[in-house]
């Protein structure tokens, strides 16, 4: 995969710079296998690798399609922020976040708190 790696059993981490359609499309598709395993996972995001606008339309408009499966499968999104400010201020924009969201978004500083987060999100 080149856009997610399994850090460990059901855990996912984001991998790569998401820049045009067609790394959305690759992501889109990549996620689905993700998905087609029908098991419970958590799923790590650096905030630095936020997609460029080619690259998550057709994220968004995948991702609208599978609300329900997402919401059912998806245990934890943990986004990594190590920048102090940024984090408080994604903590801040969190539970308006969490409306739009079809499964629980969590905040991190670190990979290693992402995967602590992540890992208590599977029990």
């Amino acid at each position: 995969m080149k856009f997610f790696r399994e850090a460990e059993p059901g855990i996912f981490i984001a991998t790569g710079r998401l820049q045009t359609e067609q790394d959305g499309c690759d992501w889109t598709a990549e996620y689905g296998e993700l998905l087609a395993a029908n098991r419970p996972l958590a799923v790590i995001v650096n905030v630095d690798d936020q997609p460029e606008v080619a690259a998550g339309k057709p994220m968004v408009l995948w991702m609208k399609a599978r609300k329900a499966e997402l919401g059912r499968l998806i245990r934890v999104t943990v986004y990594i922020a190590d920048d102090a400010e940024e984090r408080a201020e994604l903590e801040r924009n969190l539970p308006g976040r969490a409306k739009a969201l079809p499964y629980p978004a969590a905040i991190a500083a670190s990979e290693a708190d992402a995967l602590f987060l992540a890992r208590a999100s599977l029990i």
